[in-house]
């Protein structure tokens, strides 16, 4: 895979709370409600409160908040994230995106990148898997939008509160190796693990033996999404939080703060169609 922006990342402050969200797809109400329940507020315009209650407060969406919606939610997740991600950083940083496949991969369409090869497939799974790209085709400001909050992403994001408790974020999961490395192929494995598409018949647990093999008993995690699941799956320090709320099940969240690690959850609200998936399992032991 071909990556044409240089890789970005930061080390978090140990002094906020981080409400680390998983794959919304187009879930604005979902992520809007899970916002909500985690202690912000939300006016009438659609910007997120700035008031004592969320001083201490940071966001970050891990990835993937595009594609598999329908156009409607779709546009309006981009231009909420937008508005909000300007507006909570005008004075200090409280709002983070990752990379996500997604986004990458939308980038690369709409940037017209000379290296991605169009054939009969790819343009199947434009139509499939990629629906944000004819939105953004058609819609000259949302691109604009989506391409500014893509070069404001991040490949990595790393907390550390202690030598004993701490948190690297990445969108996929990855073998331990590839963590935390600028290099385009760490940056490949971080926002894309092996398709389970391509493979199918093989058990999650099989085809990414590394993610249970590599964990180990202690709070130093590795908190991901890409990876869609019924609930968030948790193995000693390896955690997904990407738990299907576009396929009709929940968006979820983990909470950091200081050396303490919680989650939260909010269901799919139906107010679009939901997409369809089998789930392949992750810590099906």
């Amino acid at each position: 895979m071909k990556f044409t922006t240089s890789h970005k990342y930061a080390h978090l402050s140990s002094f906020d709370e981080y409400i680390i969200i998983g794959d919304v797809h187009g879930c604005v109400d979902e992520l809007q409600q899970l916002l909500i329940q985690n202690g912000f507020s939300i006016d009438a315009n659609g910007f997120i409160e700035l008031n004592s209650t969320i001083c201490s407060k940071s966001i970050v969406l891990l990835g993937d908040f595009i594609d598999k919606g329908n156009r409607e939610k779709i546009i309006e997740t981009i231009n909420f994230i937008y508005k909000n991600y300007y507006h909570l950083n005008q004075h200090r940083q409280q709002f983070y995106l990752l990379k996500g496949n997604h986004e990458e991969m939308v980038y690369r369409y709409i940037s017209n990148d000379p290296t991605l090869e169009i054939t009969a497939k790819r343009l199947e799974d434009k139509d499939k898997y990629y629906n944000t790209v004819a939105i953004l085709e058609k819609d000259f400001d949302l691109k604009k939008k989506f391409l500014e909050l893509y070069d404001e992403s991040y490949s990595w994001l790393q907390y550390r509160f202690s030598p004993n408790f701490s948190a690297i974020l990445t969108h996929a999961p990855c073998e331990v190796k590839y963590l935390g490395q600028n290099d385009d192929e760490s940056y490949a494995k971080m926002i894309k693990c092996a398709s389970r598409s391509k493979n199918k018949g093989i058990k999650l647990d099989e085809l990414l033996s590394y993610v249970y093999e590599e964990a180990e008993e202690n709070q130093n995690y590795h908190i991901f999404g890409h990876l869609s699941q019924p609930n968030i799956r948790k193995y000693k320090n390896r955690v997904c939080i990407d738990t299907s709320v576009i396929y009709g099940d929940t968006l979820s969240c983990a909470i950091i703060k200081e050396d303490q690690l919680t989650f939260d959850s909010t269901p799919f609200q139906k107010k679009q169609k939901s997409a369809t998936q089998e789930y392949n399992i992750l810590f099906d032991f």
